[in-house]
């Protein structure tokens, strides 16, 4: 039987309880105490204290790049170690042609990984990276952000968002992350040193609104507003600081001016994976 070690490991291990006789399942958290980790406990996971949110609620960049080399180095240090499934971001920079240099918390994400390759060549030759892109479930969470909660003297609904109509996103389910990192584990060393795009379908926010408009009977707008406008926005809607607000802007700007750039060559499309464990075996082997 094989550990599997998950940190923030609510919802995200549930496809490798459905196989007890193959895992065991360590889940690190802050706080054993709270009602998400005492049901993980009662499921059969192992759940173990562990601080690492120091990074997070700072919100600083820096903060977050010592956290993750830190993860990172313990990995290394872990003699037993057969796999290490990465949560990353691609390098904002790079990925721009240098147009945008704000995206910070794309940046720390991608500066881990370079850490990984060029410090820990032994941990990098059995890592797996993960691009995670917006979820479906935002629109349940943040509903706010995509049906407004007020209208206007005409009763209709209007979405203030910088992307023309046409613009699209990456999208995926929560719930399908445990279902990737279980297949990736499944496949060996097969992606190895590899990254992968995990998306399932790319959709404009203006085709959000109006499922949304739809469904709830409702008349909407999309309007696309300037860079500038939707910085205000973030600052005075979400109190946002003005750098998270400008950092939040720009990632959105990169799909607006570059496509949607999860979708390059030079990373393995979580749907290839998928087909890779869903295709009918080959008798002929």
């Amino acid at each position: 039987m094989r550990n599997v070690l998950v940190i923030g490991a609510t919802g995200s291990q549930a496809e490798f309880r459905k196989h007890p006789d193959l895992y065991h399942i360590r889940a690190i958290t802050r706080d054993p105490s709270k009602p998400a980790a005492r049901e993980l406990a009662a499921r059969g996971v192992e759940v173990q204290h562990a601080d690492l949110e120091d990074g997070r609620e700072k919100q600083s960049a820096a903060a977050e790049i010592e956290q993750g080399k830190a993860i990172a180095d313990a990995a290394a240090a872990t003699t037993t170690l057969q796999h290490f499934v990465w949560s990353t971001l691609p390098d904002p920079v790079a990925l721009s042609g240098g147009q945008f240099l704000n995206v910070h918390h794309w940046k720390s994400k991608s500066l881990i990984t370079a850490y990984i390759k060029a410090e820990k060549p032994g941990l990098w030759a059995k890592t797996t990276t993960i691009l995670f892109p917006n979820y479906f479930e935002n629109t349940l969470t943040n509903p706010g952000r995509y049906l407004p909660a007020a209208k206007d003297d005409k009763g209709i609904y209007t979405l203030k968002f910088p992307h023309s109509p046409n613009t699209v996103l990456p999208n995926v389910a929560i719930a399908d992350t445990g279902k990737l990192v279980h297949m990736v584990v499944e496949a060996g060393s097969t992606y190895f040193t590899k990254t992968i795009a995990f998306w399932a379908q790319a959709l404009s926010e203006a085709e959000k609104l109006a499922e949304l408009g739809n469904y709830y009977n409702v008349p909407t707008r999309y309007h696309a507003s300037s860079a500038r406008e939707f910085q205000q926005l973030l600052m005075s809607r979400d109190g946002m600081s003005e750098d998270i607000a400008l950092d939040f802007t720009e990632q959105l700007l990169i799909f607006e001016r570059c496509g949607n750039v999860f979708a390059r060559d030079q990373f393995v499309q979580a749907k290839e994976v998928g087909q890779r464990f869903s295709s009918p075996p080959n008798v002929n082997r």
